[in-house]
């Protein structure tokens, strides 16, 4: 039986949802009684701290009553995310709960870590005897950032299927699994309009916090750019990272090589992957600087619209009339700048 403190700490597994379940406490219980009052508010400041912070923020789970809180806490900052509306906040408040439960996961065992990846149906080996650890391939591939040198697969070994991998390794796998299924489960869902009431002041201020943020990002010059006369594969790409999707590495590749070929520094380009709700500007910078050609021999040039179309990241259904008469992104940008001239 897995203690209170750490259903508190991880209210994503089943024995977590198990113990609400066991306790026959009802979703009107929950956002009506004044017992759970406490709970309410943190479920709010897990919000909060999400959206400020990327992290969903630690508190005290010294009683009894801290960890039921706690635990309560979680589904009641869900069932709020859904009524926000908003993909970007539920984005960024998907990364603080995977970022909350990974700077735990680390301090955890690892054995305690293999058996939280069963619950995400990875399917991970561990030899205690030599502590090998591994996962299979096809999982590593789905949840390991691939993107960034130290995780591309050739820098790994593998044996019989199996990529070995670090404690810390693992719990960050486990992390971008969280990231997913909790961006998933909140796509899928809809506003209670129970919860709506409850919350409708904190649905509100946040909303407002959410649109601000937005303006601030749109207010904020990048270089000589002019957003509005991207081609739509380029919007498109953008519009992916700050919803915070999962981009694939030839969308951000030609994303940074389209803006490096329009004269902009790599902090402008950075300025603009910061807007993202997972923007990590260490990694961001190596994966720019090495695009570019700042730590590199080669800078590279961007694709063209056959290569987009090859790699399934030209927009086809939002091809515009210039965009038929170009064969390359930074042609209809170009062009669209004579347009305006005219």
């Amino acid at each position: 039986m897995v203690d209170l403190v750490t259903l508190a700490k991880y209210p994503f597994l089943d024995a977590s949802k198990q113990y609400v379940k066991d306790n026959s406490l009802s979703i009107g219980e929950i956002l009506n009684d004044p017992l759970y009052e406490r709970a309410r508010l943190i479920g709010v400041e897990r919000l909060d701290n999400a959206f400020k912070n990327k992290d969903v923020g630690n508190r005290s789970l010294v009683s009894e009553s801290d960890c039921v809180m706690e635990l309560l806490s979680y589904p009641i900052a869900r069932m709020i995310a859904v009524c926000i509306e908003d993909i970007y906040f539920k984005r960024r408040y998907a990364l603080g709960e995977a970022v909350h439960a990974y700077r735990n996961l680390v301090n955890e065992s690892t054995m305690f870590l293999t058996r939280v990846a069963e619950e995400f149906n990875l399917n991970v080996k561990y030899l205690e005897d030599n502590r090998w650890l591994g996962i299979y391939f096809v999982d590593y591939l789905h949840y390991a950032p691939t993107r960034y040198k130290e995780w591309k697969m050739i820098n790994r070994s593998m044996k019989n299927g199996f990529i070995r991998i670090s404690h810390r390794d693992l719990a960050r796998i486990i992390q971008e699994a969280l990231r997913v299924r909790i961006n998933s489960e909140l796509d899928s869902r809809v506003c209670d309009k129970t919860v709506y009431k409850v919350f409708e002041s904190d649905i509100k201020r946040i909303q407002n916090m959410v649109m601000l943020h937005r303006k601030n990002i749109e207010a904020v010059p990048v270089g000589k750019l002019d957003l509005k006369k991207l081609p739509p594969c380029m919007k498109n790409i953008l519009r992916a990272i700050q919803d915070g999707e999962n981009v694939p590495h030839m969308g951000r590749f030609a994303l940074v090589s389209f803006l490096n070929a329009l004269k902009l520094s790599v902090n402008d380009i950075l300025k603009i992957f910061s807007t993202a709700p997972d923007y990590e500007e260490e990694k961001t910078r190596y994966q720019v600087e090495h695009i570019t050609g700042s730590i590199s021999s080669t800078s590279y040039s961007p694709p063209g619209c056959d290569k987009m179309r090859t790699y399934g990241i030209c927009p086809v259904e939002e091809i515009d009339e210039l965009c038929k008469k170009k064969r390359h992104p930074l042609s209809y940008y170009k062009a669209k700048w004579k347009q305006e001239k005219k």
